[in-house]
């Protein structure tokens, strides 16, 4: 008799998991369909981009474009060759040097955690105060 009701409480609290499985299976895409998706995704943003670039030609005419387009170019080439390269080295060289000076794989690792993001986030910040002056 209890270990009836045990059973019967088990499946009682473990029920709803059984069917969310089916749920969560049932719903769930093939790859391919989910790859296509995220391609169509994509291409309607570019889309949708590049009509927001003509409007502003448009609107703004063609010198104003022209200097947009220039500053937009200038500030994925500073993001690629130089904002990218010190935030993969500064998260790589933060943790093995402080683990180097203090001989602490674990201050390393408090580094690798803790320290480095926040010193990335605080240069990202830093670096779009100075921008957006």
């Amino acid at each position: 008799m209890v270990d009836k009701a045990i059973e019967r409480e088990r499946k009682r609290q473990t029920g709803w998991r059984k069917h969310w499985a089916r749920a969560k299976r049932a719903c769930t895409l093939p790859p391919r369909v989910r790859l296509v998706i995220a391609w169509l995704l994509m291409w309607g943003l570019f889309a949708v981009l590049s009509m927001l670039a003509v409007v502003y030609s448009v609107v703004f005419g063609h010198e104003t474009t022209k200097l947009m387009l220039f500053s937009w170019c200038f500030a994925c080439t500073q993001t690629f060759t130089v904002e990218e390269p010190f935030m993969i080295a500064m998260s790589i060289l933060l943790p093995w040097l402080s683990e180097q000076l203090t001989n602490n794989v674990l201050v390393g690792k408090i580094f690798a955690k803790v320290v480095s993001p926040v010193s990335s986030w605080c240069y990202t910040v830093a670096n779009w105060f100075s921008v957006n002056r």
